[in-house]
């Protein structure tokens, strides 16, 4: 089997791990940091011994490696610090008056003192009574009246 062939069969055999092991979750079609070592691995094993990869090939594709890694280790800080701003602002709305009008059709519109805010699947959610709602429904600030 040529080396090329031989990537190719183990790119096949990778995605189709991923795609088994991810049966719940939409496959991905892209490949994550593991599948990229294991990739690199692979290419190393079947690499003809007469033609060994070159170095700077080697360098180079752990350089991307190492990219890759750092991209998402800055994606998940900047996912985190996102979160924390959007809670944070939210925060202000805590004893105000607020208007929420949900997204479905027909709903009726909510109002209300803020009482608490809170992080929920991702999502910031304000506290109306004992009931949390979204904080993007919101429409309306206002001073709580006293």
């Amino acid at each position: 089997m040529s080396t090329s062939s031989a990537l190719v069969g183990s790119l096949k055999d990778l995605m189709g791990q991923a795609e088994a092991r991810n049966t719940t979750s939409p496959l991905r079609k892209e490949l994550g940091k593991d599948a990229f070592l294991n990739l690199l691995v692979t290419q190393l094993r079947n690499q003809d011994p007469l033609k060994p990869m070159e170095d700077h090939t080697f360098i180079a594709e752990m350089a991307q490696f190492s990219s890759l890694e750092q991209m998402q280790n800055l994606n998940k800080m900047l996912e985190a610090q996102n979160q924390f701003a959007a809670l944070s602002q939210a925060s202000n709305l805590i004893g105000k008056d607020v208007v929420l009008v949900p997204p479905e059709e027909g709903a009726q519109t909510i109002q209300g003192t803020v009482s608490e805010v809170r992080q929920q699947g991702g999502t910031v959610k304000v506290v109306v009574g004992d009931q949390a709602y979204d904080a993007g429904w919101i429409t309306s600030v206002s001073q709580a009246k006293s």
